[in-house]
């Protein structure tokens, strides 16, 4: 029979003691302290990867403009949430049929992230609003292509602006309505008296 003293211990040889349990509660606020910030960049890091994708195909874009002889088009595919570049050309199973509209096999599409719906891409041509949900924003081979400025705007407000101007070949990024800092300018450098300056 056994019988209890004074020294036995009455706690269960499965229970924490209190230094286990502050060393996990410290070791658990050490990680959060890594974690959440990195948590809250992320949608910013979206942004960017995207922003940087749709310059890519706005540089493809004004290189199909410039070297093509077919049509070029971005198409905002709002059931996927992609914004596609697009060339008007056969169908060479079926030559018969008029051109269409087909996803150019060269560029990848731009999935944009979730924090960018469908109605957060806005498109501007030569300053009046367009919508590339329906129909793509084409050019025509041999005319003058328009400026383009395409916005990206996220659920929490958050907006970026690409703006590639008529004769460009690479967007530049808009941080501000009232920035223009990427807008070059022809100047003609004898009549501003320039002709002797470095450029």
């Amino acid at each position: 029979m056994r019988v209890a003293t004074p020294n036995s211990s009455r706690t269960s040889p499965y229970a924490f003691t209190l230094i286990e349990l502050v060393v996990v509660v410290a070791v658990l606020a050490i990680l959060s302290a890594m974690i959440v910030p990195r948590l809250g960049g992320h949608e910013k890091r979206l942004m960017a990867l995207a922003v940087a994708e749709v310059a890519d195909m706005l540089t493809m874009y004004a290189q199909r403009d410039s070297l093509s002889n077919r049509p070029a088009g971005i198409w905002h595919d709002t059931d996927r949430n992609w914004l596609v570049l697009m060339t008007l050309d056969i169908n060479e199973a079926d030559p018969d049929k008029p051109a269409d509209w087909w996803p150019d096999p060269f560029v990848r599409p731009v999935k944009l992230p979730p924090l960018i719906g469908e109605n957060g891409v806005f498109v501007r041509a030569d300053g009046e609003p367009v919508d590339i949900r329906i129909w793509p924003l084409a050019t025509a081979p041999g005319k003058d292509r328009p400026a383009l400025e395409i916005m990206l705007m996220a659920d929490d407000g958050a907006t970026r602006t690409l703006v590639l101007p008529a004769h460009a070949l690479v967007p530049y990024l808009l941080t501000s309505a009232s920035d223009q800092t990427g807008v070059r300018v022809p100047i003609d450098l004898d009549a501003a008296g320039l002709r002797q300056e470095d450029w």
